[in-house]
């Protein structure tokens, strides 16, 4: 990972344990479904990791997709699986993009790494055109994802073979997910001091999926 653009210390570690405990298709593919991202729409994936959304909208139809992530090591891997698709090594924070660039800006388990928001939800909304949709997906503060968390910081985590990758995740990123599930509502009060237009927060037992629009 460039140590110019890992402003919050993140690591190799973090990196690996990112393509190990990656949901499945099935999983990812209902819950993009939910974007209804059309064919026709200019697509950033901002923090795309290892490109496999990427991957799935490139094969429902989806073509004008643009990859962004700040990991050169999971970069590679996006562009083995994404021969054709273009990708930048960039801070969610300095996008290198023009005004008004995108329809979608797809942000999948990013902002819960971040340690301040309002940057980046900046320039999510410079670079996106108006009536343009951000769609994220993250970690929601909910008993089920408290109990999760629990038991991967046990010792017998490591034990338990739904949970080893998952704890070995989560152990790397412990203070940023601390630190989001803190803060997720001042997020969402970010998001509406720039006047983002809530169209959808869905909630499932660990997660929560949203779609906000540009005015």
């Amino acid at each position: 990972m460039s140590s110019k653009l890992n402003v919050w210390g993140q690591t190799k570690h973090w990196e690996e344990a990112c393509v190990n405990t990656r949901r499945s298709l099935a999983q990812r593919k209902r819950r993009l479904k939910l974007f209804h991202i059309k064919k026709t729409d200019r697509v950033l994936d901002l923090g795309c990791g290892d490109g496999l959304n990427i991957r799935i909208l490139v094969q429902s139809g989806i073509k004008r997709i643009i990859g962004v992530d700040i990991s050169k090591e999971l970069l590679k891997v996006a562009k083995k699986i994404n021969p054709m698709t273009k990708f930048y090594l960039a801070s969610s924070e300095a996008l290198s993009f023009k005004d008004s660039s995108f329809d979608i800006v797809l942000v999948d388990s990013v902002f819960h790494h971040l340690m301040q928001f309002t940057k980046s939800l900046k320039e999510i909304k410079r670079v996106l055109a108006p009536r343009g949709k951000l769609c994220f997906i993250e970690p929601h503060k909910s008993f089920m994802r408290e109990i999760y968390d629990f038991v991967s910081e046990l010792s017998v985590a490591k034990y338990i073979p739904f949970l080893r990758e998952r704890s070995i995740s989560y152990l790397g990123e412990k203070k940023f997910m601390k630190h989001w599930l803190k803060n997720e509502e001042k997020f969402y009060k970010i998001l509406d001091e720039l006047e983002f237009k809530e169209i959808q927060k869905k909630m499932d037992i660990l997660s929560i999926i949203g779609i906000y629009e540009k005015p």
